[in-house]
């Protein structure tokens, strides 16, 4: 009866060890996963930036090229082009 309460012991000693050792190694594999996550996160910032950053450099490229100024220069210059003269416009009644 001694031997196998002791063996019953050892054998319940045995499945706490195990199950400690799984739950310690599911805190490492999530750790490590979190992790990971984690700079993938950072790289994907540091990525948004600098689409961010190219965005607004675009932008203001756009807003500067089709500047009224920067048409009517254009039009007049290289297209050879000029405003009507406004006598010689007729308006037209619907």
């Amino acid at each position: 009866m001694m031997a196998r309460a002791s063996s019953s012991r050892l054998l319940l000693l045995l499945l706490l060890a195990a199950g400690a050792m799984a739950s310690a190694m599911g805190i490492v594999a999530s750790t490590h996963h979190v992790r990971e996550g984690y700079a993938r996160l950072q790289v994907l910032e540091l990525e948004r930036w600098r689409l961010q950053e190219q965005y607004t450099r675009l932008l203001l490229e756009t807003n500067t090229w089709a500047a009224p100024h920067r048409i009517s220069q254009i039009a007049s210059e290289q297209l050879s082009m000029q405003a009507p003269d406004l006598s010689r416009s007729q308006v037209v009644a619907e």
